[in-house]
């Protein structure tokens, strides 16, 4: 099986934060600039790489760590930093199909700044776990 740890990330969320809907305002991609299709007040999910496979000896298949980073982008500060904790909060503890474990890195998100359209942009990183040939 092929894990595709950013995309199964963003349909979890997708499916445990009923604000957010995927491929509305939550994308699995890096950053984009707002359009007619993607919305100032968003979130982004995408691979942000990871530290090399593990491979037993005695196992053919590899245990692979993924890190995966996102980004909530809203016009209003409290309500990006909210969401970001709801994003949170909504997954810690859960499991994921055909995932081993999914890990917060950041105790809380991390506030980015604002970019030049004045958006305000929070961060965080999970590390999802899986088995891979």
């Amino acid at each position: 099986m092929t894990h595709t740890p950013a995309g199964a990330l963003a349909t979890e969320i997708g499916t445990q934060v009923a604000s957010l809907t995927l491929g509305t305002d939550l994308f699995d991609s890096t950053i984009r600039a707002a359009d007619t299709n993607i919305p100032e007040n968003c979130v982004f999910v995408w691979d942000g790489s990871g530290p090399p496979p593990l491979r037993s000896m005695t196992d053919p298949d590899e245990i692979r760590r993924a890190i995966i980073m996102l980004d909530v982008r809203n016009a209003k500060h409290a309500v990006g930093r909210d969401l970001a904790l709801e994003i949170m909060n909504a997954l810690r503890g859960q499991d994921i199909a055909t995932y081993l474990d999914l890990d917060l890195v950041n105790s809380s998100p991390r506030a980015l700044g604002q970019d030049k359209e004045g958006l305000h942009h929070f961060g965080t990183e999970f590390i999802l776990t899986y088995q891979e040939p």
